[in-house]
């Protein structure tokens, strides 16, 4: 099996130079995911994040815009063009937030919020048939102090049937404080469109969500620790808790082959066995620093994330260790980042635009 390996760089006026690029986007009629064309897409406004559809043909982009609200944007992965702008809300300094793509590319799933003094508090479902908003929900209350709000949506997966969808939330939290305790993982029914459980886990501040391939189990974390969720039955419960080194903005990743599980926060990294529910592996990857948008490679030999939201780092399984010479680096301003699901292409969002980088 051939290793990922590539080197990408910015340079100059937003161009791209990338080393292993090859035939980007062609499509050899094997019904695989395409790649995206290398190339920097302007937005016009400050994008948030991105998912990609599982042919890799689309590239869905939340941004938000101060005066015009919060929007999720679609990009031609082949040609760079927007081919649709769908209105999440009309508010003044609405907020944009993390965005996820049913297994079979029908719906898309968006956090946003209607104002600057409100955290992200709403889900957006979107139909990509039409690029249609179809239903907007806002998160149920939870048990709260007096002058405090209900805390805001921070991450969200779909499950592989694509059934529900899981959404972490922080504790609840009084304007410009910090949250207190009470993280909560929400289930979101497909069918219903409507939140049907939530479950507290330890926590104030909540990080990903991951989903097992059979759907019967899921990980929290938070910066208290990672919590595994039996989703096994109509509603979660707390399966256990697994001691990590903690941090907040928790990234979580499975493994391709649903063994390991890995995760980062606070500069640090860990993997989970997760036969056992038990640390194997435990990494200074940037010390100070912050981790997010954890990503593995489709060979599991690597692990991709953000550091400090100005380069991409990537990380030998193997040794646990930073692969010299495999990197993104010259990036400014970034927001998020994702693999694309040909394992050979980079969806980065930084300063107004989305940067399509092969490797």
């Amino acid at each position: 099996m051939t290793k990922v390996r590539w080197l990408g760089a910015l340079v100059a006026a937003g161009a791209l130079v990338v080393a292993g690029a090859g035939s980007a986007g062609a499509d050899d009629g094997s019904g695989d995911p395409v790649r995206g064309v290398p190339r920097t897409v302007a937005l016009d406004t400050s994008p948030a994040s991105v998912a990609v559809s599982p042919d890799g043909r689309k590239a869905y982009v939340s941004v938000k815009d101060s005066t015009h609200g919060a929007k999720l944007k679609v990009v031609d992965t082949q040609s760079g063009a927007i081919t649709a702008t769908v209105t999440l809300t009309t508010g003044f300094g609405a907020d944009a937030g993390p965005v996820a793509v049913s297994p079979d590319g029908s719906r898309v799933y968006v956090l946003f919020g209607p104002s600057r003094k409100i955290p992200l508090s709403l889900l957006g479902t979107v139909d990509t048939a039409t690029n249609t908003l179809v239903s907007t929900t806002e998160a149920p209350d939870q048990p709260r102090p007096d002058g405090t709000n209900p805390g805001g949506l921070a991450a969200l997966t779909v499950s592989p049937d694509g059934t529900r969808v899981f959404v972490t939330q922080n504790g609840p939290a009084a304007f410009h404080r910090p949250p207190q305790e009470g993280t909560r993982v929400l289930e979101f029914s497909a069918r219903r469109q409507a939140y049907t459980a939530a479950v507290q886990v330890p926590g104030h501040y909540a990080g990903s969500v991951v989903v097992r391939p059979d759907g019967d189990d899921a990980y929290a974390g938070t910066d208290e620790g990672l919590t595994h969720l039996d989703t096994s039955e109509q509603t979660p419960v707390v399966a256990g808790t697994v001691p990590v080194p903690v941090g907040p903005f928790v990234g979580l990743a499975l493994s391709p082959d649903d063994t390991r599980l890995y995760g980062v926060g606070g500069g640090k990294g860990y993997a989970v066995d997760l036969a056992t529910d038990t640390v194997t592996a435990t990494m200074d990857i940037a010390p100070g620093q912050r981790l997010s948008c954890l990503s593995t490679s489709a060979d599991g030999t690597r692990l991709y994330m953000l550091v400090q939201d100005s380069s991409v780092l990537a990380l030998d399984t193997a040794t646990n260790t930073p692969v010299p010479g495999e990197g993104v680096t010259g990036l400014t301003y970034v927001t998020s980042m994702a693999v694309g699901p040909d394992g050979h292409t980079f969806y980065v969002t930084a300063n107004a635009s989305l940067q399509i980088i092969g490797f």
